[in-house]
């Protein structure tokens, strides 16, 4: 940028550099002798861009009107193209296929920009790559002051150290990179003034990216990460990220806004090409995805911390992903979310289980299904943080002394759940764990009722699969027999009560119980001649049920701010496990959803209790002109009470499960958070994940 007229560029040669300054000295083309000592954020190399440095959003200089040759301070100056900076506000493919780009100024009158030049407008439109260069990357710049871990004399490094409170280590696991304006702590502790687009309901529910740091670091994970905007911190950035092993990039609309943070995802991805792991944060925009951040991902998978309800499940993923990039890292206290509450020692390798030990391989002819909370050995051994029950009514007990009273093998995680196969790959084991054993136990608690992934368990034992049960009672209290738990025990499944077992002859006792209940209800392999009329009729001519939406189906499905309308299935992928959907009304956006929120439009059967996840149906919603038809809206409730009219008729009552804390629109008409006397030909239910992974879609 020339001095002596605000805002306009033109063609230079660079002679000399200040690392202390970070100001260069040029020599004009067209021999002016003024102005020639630039900020490095006032130029740009005279070479074009490549296709991933251009985005939505970008700020690039444009050519646009000429200047003519004049005399200066006795000095004559050639004419050439007048540069001006920009930002791209479109990108587009015109009829032979060429890509084209339009944008505007980024600075006007008010700033000080001569705006009465020939050819001037406010606009560019339908311009090239070639009709752009870039602004040079700080970075890239001060890479050259920090010579890397390897070199001996680091005066620039030193000096750094002596000025800001991160220590730079030699070896960094990860560097999280995110926008300060994403972190909910930094506006309620007003250091930043809160977005208008940021309700204060919204900013209660954002997972904050401070909170992700600080999750990895009790995880034993070494991070680096910088707020500060100072020329001392930008060099600390520059050495952090010579020294780590993985770049965390934490993504929104004000990350990819944000000059900063996308140099820095720049110069981690295209300079020094590291591993990078991208989260997206924020409020829920994806708009992110046209900027140059987005074109620099396209085709990758990330982590989608949406709300604080999937946090633990997200922080589960992020480091699985550490550690498929870091083989060598201890990662500790991670939560397994096929376990439910527990925490652990992350491991990766194969035939290692959820403990840390080789997994036991084989059938089993018994499945234990149980909650973690209900277990004292868990807790002695700190995989939980409090528990509910007794020592002798642990159910990891209970299966040892049932596999040893039986003879026979038994499926329990702690034994065979193998932790490389974490995430959907850990239901898949337990879906083909209880399709391949001949019964299920279920210790059956409040915990466990409240457990999303038990109930999961019972749920596809006994309704998708109908294997022959045997409940075991634990934990303390009764509030799980008004539970959807409660329903499927009371349909003539034996139950075992041990909460009040406090001795080890008492508990020998119980254990010849639930053996003999479990000899009554299956032939056991240590003895073939054995048969069960009970088994014979808990299977025969009951089919087994899966409530997975297939392609074609008809559905309910969510599209956003949580109302779910009428779709059909057009496909579903196993990887990231979601349905791609065709919208009844025709509507072209949110066709991409998670199996959690794609129920069949079937009346659920038997399905449906105190506690139950429903969607049911309330308000409506017009025609758009040429987006939609208009229909009814469905939303996802909780069941919090149920009764019998008059007529006999089961009649459901409940909650809306999100509000307007959760960033649910509750303004449209009709709206009432709670709702009463519904039919259950007015409710969906959602799959759970066992269903979906066994059902071939």
């Amino acid at each position: 940028m020339w001095g002596q007229c605000k805002w306009q560029y033109f063609t230079a040669t660079i002679i000399s550099f200040n690392p202390n300054s970070l100001k260069y000295t040029i020599e004009w083309d067209d021999q002016d002798p003024t102005g020639r000592v630039i900020d490095y954020f006032n130029l740009a190399l005279d070479k074009v861009p490549s296709n991933d440095q251009v985005g939505v959003g970008s700020k690039v200089l444009f050519h646009q009107g000429t200047y003519k040759q004049s005399e200066v301070h006795g000095v004559t100056r050639s004419g050439g193209l007048r540069w001006h900076q920009g930002e791209i506000e479109r990108i587009y493919k015109d009829q032979d296929g060429n890509t084209l780009y339009d944008g505007h100024h980024t600075r006007g009158e008010k700033d000080g920009k001569w705006v009465t030049f020939k050819d001037y407008s406010f606009q560019f439109i339908g311009y090239s790559l070639e009709d752009f260069r870039m602004p040079p990357n700080v970075f890239d710049i001060l890479s050259s002051i920090d010579s890397g871990p390897t070199t001996q004399t680091k005066p620039a490094k030193k000096q750094v150290k002596k000025k800001v409170a991160n220590k730079i280590e030699d070896s960094i696991d990860v560097f999280v990179s995110y926008a300060k304006i994403n972190c909910p702590s930094a506006i309620q502790n007003h250091e930043l003034d809160q977005p208008p687009s940021y309700r204060e309901a919204v900013l209660d529910n954002m997972v904050d990216p401070r909170n992700i740091v600080e999750q990895l670091k009790k995880m034993g994970v070494s991070v680096f990460t910088m707020e500060e905007e100072t020329d001392t911190s930008l060099l600390e950035i520059v050495s952090a990220l010579k020294r780590v092993k993985v770049f965390i990039a934490c993504l929104s609309d004000e990350y990819a806004s944000n000059d900063r943070c996308r140099m820095e995802f720049q110069y981690a991805k295209k300079t020094m090409k590291l591993p990078v792991i991208p989260l997206v944060v924020g409020s829920g925009s994806f708009e992110w995805q046209m900027t140059v951040v987005g074109l620099l991902i396209a085709g990758e998978l990330y982590i989608h911390f949406q709300n604080k309800e999937v946090e633990s499940y997200k922080m589960t993923e992020l480091a699985r992903s550490i550690k498929s990039k870091i083989p060598g890292i201890k990662i500790k206290d991670v939560s397994y979310p096929a376990t439910g509450a527990g925490v652990m020692d992350l491991h990766s390798e194969q035939g290692v289980g959820v403990t840390g030990k080789p997994v036991i391989s084989g059938t089993a002819d018994i499945f234990f299904s149980y909650c973690w909370n209900n277990s004292h050995d868990a807790h002695q051994k700190k995989q939980v943080s409090s528990y509910q029950g007794g020592e002798w009514s642990d159910p990891r007990l209970i299966v040892k002394k049932i596999s040893e009273e039986l003879g026979i093998a038994s499926w329990i995680d702690v034994e065979r759940l193998e932790s490389a196969n974490e995430g959907m790959g850990m239901f898949d084991q337990i879906a083909t764990a209880l399709k391949e054993c001949k019964l299920a136990v279920v210790c059956v608690s409040t915990e466990y009722a409240n457990s999303d992934n038990c109930r999961m368990e019972i749920q596809f034992a006994v309704k998708s699969l109908k294997k022959p049960v045997v409940a075991v009672i634990v934990g303390t209290g009764d509030d799980w027999k008004e539970s959807v738990v409660g329903n499927i025990v009371d349909e003539g499944i034996p139950k075992v009560d041990l909460q009040s077992v406090t001795s080890a002859g008492e508990l020998e006792v119980k254990i010849s119980e639930i053996s003999k209940a479990i000899q009554d209800r299956i032939p056991l392999s240590t003895n073939p001649s054995m048969t069960s009329q009970n088994q014979v009729l808990a299977t025969e001519g009951s089919p087994e049920r899966n409530r997975a939406p297939k392609r074609g189906d008809h559905v309910i499905c969510l599209h956003m701010n949580w109302a779910y309308y009428k779709a059909t299935v057009e496909s579903f992928d196993h990887n990231t496990m979601t349905y791609t959907v065709n919208w009844d009304d025709n509507d072209p956006s949110g066709r991409v959803q998670s199996y959690k929120d794609v129920a069949l439009d079937i009346e659920p059967v038997d399905d449906i209790a105190v506690g139950s996840i429903v969607l049911f149906q309330q308000g409506s919603y017009a025609a758009t002109e040429g987006n939609n038809e208009g229909g009814v809206r469905y939303h996802q409730g909780i069941i919090t009470g149920v009764h019998i009219d008059e007529e006999g008729v089961k009649r459901f009552s409940g909650k809306h499960t999100k509000g307007e804390s959760g960033g649910k629109w509750v303004t449209y008409g009709g709206y009432n958070p709670t709702f009463e006397g519904v039919n259950a030909t007015e409710l969906r239910l959602s799959p759970n994940a066992m269903d979906v992974v066994m059902s071939g879609l």
